[in-house]
């Protein structure tokens, strides 16, 4: 409850009750963009993770030299192979209603690859690796608390 009394700092009251949609706006937008960082750095993480657990291949480099590399399973975050498909991932903040996440999304990323799509959703001879999914699912839990600490942020300044 709000107890205004006269002479009593009552001007300061009224405009920090009037900026309160704004700074909330303000807060709910600077929620969104952490949470971007931190689930392109957790996928990230997850991609570049060693061992995973899927077959084993020979693949030849760039210069024609032979190394081993080891796909990912089912289910799992895909593997890094060359990382055109990691660099292209990214998030974009529209205002303070969503936020993107996703490959080809946002200023930083590349485009996506055309087989972003058969790598995540999987095809008929092929299980999906949701390499966004579990992004998604590992950060989960810190979502609330970016929203909390950017609203808190934003109503302090």
């Amino acid at each position: 409850m709000i107890e205004i009394q006269p002479g009593r700092r009552n001007r300061e009251v009224y405009l920090s009750v009037d900026q309160l949609g704004t700074r909330t706006a303000q807060g709910i937008r600077a929620g969104f963009f952490e949470l971007g960082k931190d689930l392109r750095q957790t996928a990230n993480k997850e991609i570049l993770r060693k061992p995973k657990k899927g077959r084993t291949y020979v693949v030849r480099g760039p210069a024609g030299r032979r190394r081993r590399h080891v796909a990912s399973a089912p289910g799992e975050t895909h593997a890094n192979l060359r990382g055109t498909l990691r660099r292209s991932m990214g998030w974009r903040v529209q205002g303070a209603s969503s936020m993107e996440f996703g490959y080809g999304v946002g200023y930083r990323a590349k485009p996506a690859p055309d087989y972003a799509g058969y790598v995540e959703d999987g095809t008929r001879d092929m299980a999906p690796r949701p390499s966004l999914g579990n992004a998604v699912k590992a950060t989960e839990r810190n979502a609330e608390l970016h929203f909390q600490n950017g609203i808190i942020r934003a109503l302090r300044q």
